[in-house]
């Protein structure tokens, strides 16, 4: 009975997994959390989860040369680390150079298929060699991805290459799945030494039970996290709902409904929750038409009463639908404002201390930091690149 529950969990969650990433990839263009190379790994785990449930509980062998078929699995280490990589640089097409990855299995799948054939390709020396050789593939390839994510994200001061609005969710689902397919291919580890051991083949099929738990956790994450189910919303789509709207910026606002768990907040969010995206929107006309924050002294309760909205209710909008505080944002809006002064005078009328002034900063000093903080260059490289018109648009962070 524990045998049969085991193979039964497997084949369950082989089904479960091709549903998952058939939801997610329902919003493939939309989602960054789904990408090709997400996909060939849920997918052939799925399979293979499935295919050795079915067959241990039948005790049917899946074909008569199965072997030949089974070092496909070696395609998801590869298929892993590219997922980082192109999640780190907000990437989803598939390069050509990316196929270099693809060597090993491709070697692995034809030594495989050659060994019925060619006796001599199954002698000791070479289930050897070909022992050592996929340890040292597995090893290669959890530390190709721990260094892309270490390097590129989890680092601190890394360099993003996404938006804050993005990047916490990212760098906690990034370490989740790092962590669980690093249990997942010690389980492929131990279970080769297995098979080395009993002088069986090299299909990292024993103590399959193993990755049950690890794959439920998985899911769990996918299911309960709607943004890495089906990405965020789409900006459009939540543009459309609100008449007359000048703009919207999606570096800013968190346009779906967040988990409030404070009760007296979550009776706010019930009385204003129809409000917050014309909220968000009189936010953003405001600062756009009127530039509040040129005054240095301009506060939240000033702000609150500019746009005639209470105190609460403008607090309820950057506490749950936005990626920055008031003063961030504040700050943020400043810098954008300099930015456009820059690019419309050209710095003709005023220096960049003056400028710092003139958009709310106490001083040029203050107005430095925030400007490289959120550009990644000072004001005067921004203004020099963009006097050479070689600086078209550029992206704020946080």
């Amino acid at each position: 009975m524990p045998h049969f529950f085991v193979n039964a969990t497997l084949i369950l969650i082989g089904i479960l997994g091709l549903f998952i990433i058939s939801l997610m990839l329902g919003s493939y263009r939309s989602n960054i959390f789904v990408n090709f190379y997400l996909a060939i790994a849920f997918i052939i785990c799925s399979i293979r989860n499935m295919v050795i449930g079915f067959f241990e509980i039948t005790d049917i062998n899946i074909i008569s040369y199965s072997k030949y078929i089974s070092p496909i699995y070696l395609i998801v280490f590869p298929a892993l680390y590219l997922y980082f990589k192109s999640l780190l640089k907000d990437y989803k097409r598939v390069h050509k150079k990316d196929l270099i990855h693809l060597i090993y299995p491709a070697l692995h799948l034809v030594l495989s298929f050659f060994q019925a054939f060619f006796p001599i390709l199954d002698n000791p020396f070479f289930q050897k060699l070909r022992f050592i050789s996929l340890i040292l593939f597995i090893l290669f390839y959890s530390t190709l991805s721990f260094r892309t994510l270490y390097k590129g994200l989890w680092k601190s001061g890394a360099r993003k290459f996404i938006e804050k609005r993005h990047y916490q969710l990212i760098k906690n689902w990034t370490l989740f799945l790092f962590i669980i397919t690093s249990l997942l291919f010690l389980r492929v580890l131990y279970a080769i030494s297995f098979e080395k051991l009993s002088n069986d083949l090299f299909e990292a099929k024993s103590f399959s039970f193993m990755v049950i738990v690890p794959w439920l956790l998985i899911y769990g994450k996918i299911l309960i996290n709607p943004q890495i189910l089906s990405g965020f919303p789409k900006l459009k789509k939540r543009k459309s709902k609100i008449q007359n709207q000048d703009i919207f910026n999606e570096h800013v606002w968190i346009f779906n409904f967040a988990h409030v768990s404070n009760i007296e907040d979550k009776k706010l969010g019930r009385k204003i929750r129809k409000r917050v995206l014309p909220l968000i929107s009189d936010i953003e006309n405001f600062v756009t038409k009127e530039h509040p924050f040129r005054n240095s002294r301009f506060s939240f309760s000033d702000f609150s009463k500019a746009i005639r909205v209470p105190t609460s209710h403008l607090n309820y909008i950057f506490k749950y639908h936005a990626v920055v505080t008031f003063v961030e944002y504040r700050e943020y809006c400043r810098i954008k404002d300099s930015l456009a002064l820059i690019d419309d005078d050209g710095l003709n009328s005023l220096s960049l201390k003056e400028l710092s002034l003139k958009v709310g900063f106490n001083s040029y000093k203050a107005y430095y930091s925030a400007f490289k903080k959120q550009t990644g260059i000072s004001p005067k490289d921004y203004f020099l690149k963009q006097n050479k018109a070689s600086v078209r648009s550029l992206s704020l962070d946080f």
